[in-house]
């Protein structure tokens, strides 16, 4: 299986960003993107534009993705036939509005939930009451540029990791946010999304089941097996037992933060969200092989490193195996 760079939290002149579409499509492709998809705000009026005009790009492109914009919350929805009206969302019914845009075919996130609310951002801050985290999809825990220096950002982390830890299956995103151009200071953290085809229906099965992760440069090949299964991917439900982990670090073959000079340091694994083993670089060098004993619970793994001023920052998320 192969895994693609991948930004779907983007936007243009269709809604408040700086940059039109055949600039964003043009930036995409010389920053080595793989798969992009434009979520504008409550409108899906960019792709009507690439078809009247022709527009094309060497990025695959997710079609019909929207940010679902409301005064409760911001909620990435992806891969939609039809854009549901917003203004009918109520604050204590967002679990209806996800069953209504899930079986009109979309996958569905939620965008930076502890982003500054009112009067700074109107329904930036997730209010929404949810009664069933497991209905999303994901979760968006570092968005913008340079998102591991934001505050807003540790906060969502917290969130997903504390549900994790009560038990829902619920996988971790970034998101750019894409409006207008980086600065050449600001860096960039990036999902690579694991995908036997490239095409639009198999995109979203595999961000359904979690089979991507989240990374600030680094990239890596992940694998679990066991005796019964050779390959299990993120997102996989999984019996009790032992396991053969193998996580081979990879050389940065794009632009996106090449110039940050990020180390890895340390791998963690982490079983319901408690470490229960951790390997230096000096252990293991460019490649990690190690058994081990899963008991009920999320299982997951991150890599932390040196990167731009801080020595000790977490550089690498997988999502979670789910374990019964």
């Amino acid at each position: 299986m192969n895994y693609y760079s991948i930004e779907w939290h983007t936007h243009t002149v269709h809604s408040d960003a700086d940059q039109t579409v055949a600039q964003l499509l043009d930036t995409a492709a010389k920053s080595h993107y793989e798969i992009l998809s434009i979520s504008d705000h409550n409108t899906l009026s960019a792709y009507a534009e690439i078809a009247e005009k022709g527009l094309t790009t060497p990025v695959f492109l997710l079609h019909n993705s929207l940010e679902w914009t409301t005064f409760y919350g911001h909620l990435l929805v992806l891969g939609v036939r039809e854009a549901l009206n917003w203004y009918d969302a109520k604050p204590t019914e967002i679990d209806l509005w996800v069953k209504k845009n899930k079986e009109a075919g979309a996958v569905l996130g939620i965008a930076h939930p502890y982003e500054l609310g009112s009067p700074i951002c109107t329904g930036c801050h997730w209010d929404f009451l949810v009664r069933n985290w497991d209905n999303f999809d994901f979760i968006e825990i570092l968005n913008g540029d340079s998102p591991q220096e934001q505050d807003y950002n540790q906060k969502a982390y917290t969130l997903w990791s504390e549900l994790l830890r009560q038990g829902h299956h619920l996988a971790a995103s970034c998101g750019r946010d894409w409006h207008r151009p980086k600065k050449e200071t600001a860096n960039v953290a990036v999902n690579y999304l694991g995908v036997e085809h490239l095409d639009e229906e198999s995109i979203k099965a595999s961000i359904r089941q979690g089979n991507f992760y989240i990374t600030l440069g680094p990239k890596w090949e992940l694998s679990l097996s066991s005796k019964e299964q050779p390959a299990i991917f993120m997102g996989a439900t999984i019996t009790q037992g032992t396991y053969h982990l193998a996580v081979k670090f990879q050389n940065q073959d794009d632009d996106f933060n090449r110039q940050f000079g990020e180390t890895i340091k340390k791998i963690k694994l982490l079983q319901n969200e408690e470490v229960i083993a951790e390997f230096s670089r000096t252990a293991f060098g460019a490649e990690l092989k190690t058994e081990v004993v899963l008991t009920p619970g999320p299982f997951r793994i991150e890599a932390w490193g040196a990167f731009k001023e801080n020595p000790d920052q977490r550089l690498v998320i997988s999502n979670p195996f789910y374990v019964e």
